[in-house]
């Protein structure tokens, strides 16, 4: 029983990439880069859609990965089964629960749950098909298509993975009046090609269909009991209109695993672990806020703060999709205004606490292969926080480096009681043929090259002065301090951590 989600966007293959399973994803799905949108048979050129693809180029994964979900939880629960050797059961309702700690075992709560069964769908807004098709729309082979109706809304058009495709359209209130008792499948299929119009469309094959209805709901807590955490659809619910569905369940994820693991191993104060509800639950209440003016525009309502003289349904859609496309694809999604115990006033850098952390092309010792600094951050992190210690140009920082090395390497230094959650590393903008020849030492963890300067200029550190950086276990930029203020860094984990 999968959900039926089928685009990843560039934020959330950055946060999958810890996992291992981002190889997988790409090998299965279609990656694509190209948009088409078409009004009466005509191409529409729409600002939107030609701002995105710079907008991506913030990310190394610049693009769009269309796999149905069924392909990536295959993918998901192979790699859990290969790495801990578990199961993922799915369908299965939590009917109630209570809170019981008095035994001591690490197993607080007991529940009763259920299976659930499908049976049958709401009718009410939209349309998906997904199968084989064969049309004359001159472009069809794109991440994102949209063909402007008259009579069946927005109409959606995307490659899936395979040969698959998938068409959407609203139920706008003449096609509900025209099928008060729903669709068939038979109904859904004529209902796609006359959508389609003017182009043809022949679907030889249909691989499944869905009609529902959209709502918008969030849950109001992440966090009940202590114990019960609340992630993705069970979180909150919204329209497939900006495809938004395993996206914001990735970003749930992967901000709750670190922050629980951590707590459950007894790392992290209480405080630390209820960031979780409050950022997500920001996240969620914003994504909802964008939705519901997606969801009308698609269904072929103008949204109230958009109606204004000449002004369509689709011009206000795209509107919509351009004013909130950072957030969209992820890259935009942050935390800096939610108040929590993970922000502190940063004494260093120009980046906002909560915010993603900068990817750049970074060079090791010895071989000329670059690779990227969020293998670090994020690829290789294994729950662990990266304190990069930006050193720019060692001419200039080398006497604040090597003091910074010998108070955190000193016996009972207090950044070593945080050590089994720390990972070091040493950014400098020169080449040399080890660290010794530019600290007469060692670097603090292993030592990168910055050749070109951008990962430094991306984290607002000057290249005479350097920085601490402090990227959380998720990616996302914590805290940073001068070269000289360790002891900054080392109030800001004692402000986290048990």
């Amino acid at each position: 029983m999968s959900g039926r989600a089928c685009t990843l966007f560039p934020r959330t293959l950055e946060l999958l990439e810890p996992m291992h399973v981002v190889d997988g994803l790409m090998q299965t799905g279609w990656t694509g880069r190209t948009y088409a949108v078409y009004r009466d048979g005509e191409h529409v050129t729409r600002r939107a859609w030609q701002s995105l693809l710079p907008l991506m180029d913030n990310s190394f994964h610049n693009y769009v990965l269309n796999i149905r979900q069924k392909r990536s939880e295959e993918i998901f629960a192979a790699r859990y089964k290969t790495q801990f050797d578990r199961a993922v059961y799915h369908g299965w309702e939590i009917v109630a629960y209570k809170i019981d700690t008095s035994l001591g075992d690490g197993y607080n709560i007991t529940a009763d749950i259920s299976h659930v069964s499908l049976g049958q769908r709401a009718v009410r807004w939209w349309v998906r098909i997904d199968g084989r098709m064969k049309t004359n729309m001159p472009e069809t082979n794109l991440a994102f298509g949209s063909i402007e109706s008259q009579t069946h809304g927005n109409v959606l058009w995307v490659k899936l993975d395979r040969d698959a495709h998938r068409i959407g359209f609203a139920l706008t209130p003449s096609l509900q009046a025209k099928y008060p008792d729903g669709l068939t499948q038979e109904d859904v299929v004529r209902e796609a090609t006359e959508s389609l119009k003017p182009f043809t469309l022949e679907i030889e094959r249909v691989d499944w269909w869905t009609q529902y209805n959209v709502r918008q709901k969030v849950a109001t807590t992440f966090q009940k009991d202590e114990f019960v955490l609340l992630a993705g659809d069970a979180a909150h619910t919204h329209s497939s209109a900006f495809a938004q569905g395993m996206n914001t369940g990735v970003h749930d994820a992967t901000n709750l695993a670190w922050k629980l693991s951590g707590a459950l191993k007894g790392w992290y104060q209480r405080a630390t672990l209820e960031t979780y509800s409050s950022e997500r639950r920001a996240a969620a209440l914003k994504l909802i806020s964008i939705d519901r003016l997606a969801a009308s525009a698609v269904s072929g309502d103008i949204p109230t703060e958009y109606q204004r003289p000449g002004l369509t349904a689709e011009d206000a859609l795209h509107s919509i999709f351009e004013t909130n496309m950072n957030f969209t694809i992820g890259l935009g999604v942050s935390y800096d205004e939610v108040a929590s115990v993970l922000h502190t006033t940063p004494t260093a850098t120009t980046l906002l606490p909560g915010t993603r952390s900068p990817d750049a092309l970074l060079h090791a010792p010895g071989p000329r292969v670059p690779f990227r600094l969020h293998d670090i951050t994020h690829r290789d992190s294994n729950d662990r926080w990266s304190l990069l210690v930006f050193a720019g140009s060692y001419h200039r920082t080398k006497p604040r480096f090597v003091e910074l090395r010998d108070k955190a390497t000193a016996s009972g230094s207090r950044i070593a009681r945080w050590n089994h959650l720390l990972t070091f590393s040493t950014i400098i903008l020169d080449t040399v043929g080890s660290a010794w020849e530019a600290f007469d030492g060692p670097a603090l963890g292993k030592l990168y090259f910055d050749t070109d300067s951008l990962a430094h200029d991306r984290y607002g550190v000057y290249s005479d002065h350097g920085a601490i950086v402090v990227v959380r276990p998720d990616g996302v930029f914590a805290f940073a301090a001068a070269l000289e203020d360790l002891s900054n860094v080392e109030d800001y984990f004692a402000g986290i951590c048990a």
